[in-house]
C-alpha cells in the first residue's frame, strides 16, 4: 500500500496537472448533486405554496355561499356532496356550528361525522382570532392541506366554522417521479463526468509518451541533418577529384579505366542529388524552408528552367516545347521554390521519356481566377495503381523500363509539398505506355 501511494505521489509530482482532474472528480459530482437537490426542494416548496393558496381560495369561496345555508342542513349536505364529486382532490369538508364553547358538525362529506363534536387547538385559534388558518397534516402516509375558517352571517357575526382538507397525493406522486428522474439524470451525468475525467487522467500517460516521441523525433531529425551534412562534403570532393582526374589523365586512361572513372562520377552525382533531396525534405518537414510569398510571373520562371534543361532533352533526342499564354497574369509564390518545383517536374519528364517530346503549357481560367501549368510528356506513363503512391517519399515506379533510370524518389514529394505550402495544387493524368501530364494550379492575383 505504501508503495502504491509513493508511486502516486511521484506521478503527481511529475504531472501536476492531474490535481486539476482530481479536483474535477470531486467538484463536478458534488455540483450536479447539490444543484439537483436544491432545485427539487425549491420545486416542492413552490408546489406546496400553490396548493396552500388554492386551499384557502376554495374555502373562501365555499364559506361565502355556505353562510346562507347553515340553518338548512339538508340543502347544505347536497351542496357539499356536489362540490366533493366535482373536486376529487378534496378529502374532507365539514361545517360545524357553535353550541356554547363546543362545535358540533352539522354537515360533512363523510356522513359518519355529522353530529360529532369537533375539537382541536387550530379550531379554537381560528374561532378566537376570527381568521382562516392553513396547516399541513398527514394520514396513512398521505399529506393534506387543511384550512379552518369561521363562517359569518351578513352582519359579520360568527355563526359557525368550516373545515376543508385537500389531498396532496397527486402532486406528491408527480414530485416523487420528477425527483426520481432528476436524480437518475444527475447520477448518469455524474457517472459520465467521472468516465470523462478518468479518461482525461489516463491521457496524461499519452501526453508524456507524445512528448518523448516528439523529443526522439527531433533528435532523429537533428542526427539525420548532421549526418547528411557530414556526408555531403566528402562525396562532393570525391566527385570533383574524380572529374579532375578524368580530365587530367585524358587519353592515358584505358577504356576500362575511363568507364570506371565515369561510374564513380555518376555514383557520386547520384549521392549528391540524394543528399540534396533529403536535406530539402528535412527542411520542409521541420518548417525551415523559406516560403516568403511574392508576386511572380510563372512564365519567366518556366523559361529559365526550360533553357537550363533544353540541352539535356536534346542529348536524348527529345524536343522541349513551351506554350505560353497570351494573358498577363501573376500569382503569389516564392520564386526560388517555384523554380525548384518546375525543375523537378520537367526533369522527371525528360528522364522518363524515351522518344518524342516534353511540352510545358500555361492556361488561364479567368472565370475561376486560376492559372494551370502542365508538364506533358510522351514517355513511359504510369499505371493507375502506381499513381496512388506516386507522391510518397522514396516511391519509384518499378518496371523493367525504369530499372536503369536514376532517381531518389523524393522529387515529386518535394514538388507536391512545396506547391501546397505555397497555396497551389498538383494533379496527375497518365496512361501507361502513352505518357503523363502533371498539372499545377495557382490562384491568380491582381496585376
Amino acid at each position: 500500500m505504501l508503495k502504491f501511494f509513493k508511486r502516486g505521489f511521484v506521478f503527481t509530482k511529475e504531472n501536476p496537472k492531474i490535481l486539476y482532474s482530481l479536483f474535477l472528480i470531486i467538484l463536478i459530482p458534488f455540483a450536479i448533486f447539490y444543484n439537483t437537490s436544491f432545485s427539487m426542494r425549491a420545486f416542492q416548496k413552490n408546489i406546496d405554496f400553490a396548493l396552500q393558496s388554492n386551499a384557502l381560495l376554495a374555502e373562501s369561496i365555499l364559506g361565502n355561499f355556505i353562510s346562507e345555508l347553515v340553518l338548512k342542513p339538508e340543502i347544505l349536505a347536497e351542496k357539499i356532496k356536489k362540490v366533493s364529486n366535482e373536486n376529487p382532490e378534496i378529502n374532507k369538508i365539514w361545517i360545524a356550528v357553535s353550541e356554547g364553547e363546543k362545535f358540533k358538525i352539522i354537515a360533512s362529506k363523510n356522513k359518519e361525522e355529522i353530529g360529532i363534536e369537533i375539537k382541536g387547538r387550530v379550531v379554537n385559534l381560528a374561532w378566537s382570532e376570527n381568521q382562516a388558518l392553513a396547516y399541513q397534516s398527514s394520514e396513512n402516509g398521505k399529506r393534506f392541506w387543511e384550512v379552518v375558517k369561521p363562517i359569518q352571517d351578513a352582519e359579520g357575526k360568527k355563526i359557525g366554522i368550516i373545515g376543508i382538507a385537500i389531498s396532496l397525493s397527486q402532486t406528491d406522486d408527480l414530485v416523487r417521479k420528477t425527483v426520481f428522474k432528476s436524480y437518475l439524470i444527475a447520477t448518469i451525468a455524474i457517472i459520465l463526468a467521472l468516465f470523462l475525467i478518468i479518461h482525461h487522467t489516463q491521457l496524461f500517460g499519452y501526453v508524456t509518451l507524445s512528448k518523448q516521441l516528439q523529443k526522439l523525433d527531433k533528435m532523429k531529425d537533428d542526427f539525420i541533418r548532421m549526418a547528411i551534412h557530414e556526408i555531403q562534403s566528402p562525396i562532393v570532393n570525391l566527385r570533383n577529384y574524380t572529374q579532375a582526374l578524368k580530365e587530367e589523365m585524358g587519353d592515358r586512361l584505358s577504356d576500362i579505366q575511363r568507364e570506371y572513372v565515369s561510374r564513380i562520377v555518376t555514383s557520386a552525382t547520384r549521392l549528391t542529388s540524394l543528399i540534396s533531396d533529403m536535406l530539402e525534405v528535412s527542411r520542409i518537414e521541420q518548417g525551415r524552408t523559406s516560403l516568403v510569398a511574392e508576386k511572380v510571373s510563372p512564365r519567366e520562371t518556366i523559361k529559365e528552367v526550360v533553357a537550363e534543361l533544353r540541352q539535356k532533352a536534346e542529348d536524348k533526342g527529345l524536343k522541349i516545347v513551351f506554350e505560353d499564354a497570351p494573358d498577363i497574369f501573376f500569382i503569389s509564390a516564392n520564386s526560388n521554390r517555384l523554380k525548384e518545383t518546375f525543375y523537378n517536374l520537367i526533369d522527371n519528364a525528360i528522364k522518363y521519356t524515351i522518344k518524342g517530346k516534353v511540352g510545358v503549357k500555361i492556361k488561364i481560367d479567368q472565370s475561376r481566377r486560376k492559372c494551370y501549368i502542365s508538364v506533358e510528356d510522351t514517355g513511359l506513363g504510369i499505371s493507375a495503381e502506381a499513381q496512388k503512391q506516386l507522391f510518397e517519399k522514396f516511391y519509384r515506379v518499378k518496371t523493367k523500363e525504369t530499372a536503369d533510370i536514376s532517381g531518389t524518389g523524393l522529387g515529386l514529394w518535394i514538388s507536391k509539398a512545396l506547391t501546397e505550402k505555397m497555396g497551389g495544387e498538383i494533379f496527375i493524368e497518365s496512361i501507361e505506355g502513352t505518357g503523363s501530364r502533371f498539372t499545377i494550379s495557382f490562384p491568380l492575383i491582381k496585376s
